[in-house]
């Protein structure tokens, strides 16, 4: 039973993170082509975190049986926890903005939680 919750989280983060990569590669080539300034960066990244974590819950709450919301919510915060993972290997371990991160952990866990529902 724990397994099978296992391999559906990791294959729900799975689904997160390639979410990601697609999308910060188009904003990244939208950024190169039209240089539309930092607002337009900015919306992206929210967008980003909203949709990857909404698509990771949405996995999540569709094969879950009971709570699907929770699952949903887990799965956005083990998808920001990633998130943070990589941030901190990429970047040598400062945290400049607190606030940012507990924006970013809002945004993922609420995007999961919706998907969850929905799921």
């Amino acid at each position: 039973m724990i397994g099978n919750i296992l391999f559906r989280m990791i294959k729900a983060l799975i689904i997160a993170g390639l979410m990601t990569v697609l999308s910060l590669s188009v904003l990244s080539l939208v950024m190169y082509r039209l240089n539309p300034g930092e607002k337009v960066l900015s919306l992206g990244i929210i967008l980003t975190y909203i949709v990857s974590g909404f698509l990771g819950g949405l996995y999540m709450g569709h094969k879950m049986d009971r709570r699907k919301f929770l699952w949903g919510m887990g799965t956005g915060l083990c998808y920001f926890l990633v998130l943070c993972a990589v941030s901190v290997c990429l970047v040598s371990g400062n945290v400049r903005d607190g606030g940012a991160m507990v924006s970013a952990a809002c945004l993922c866990v609420a995007g999961g939680c919706v998907g969850g529902m929905l799921g």
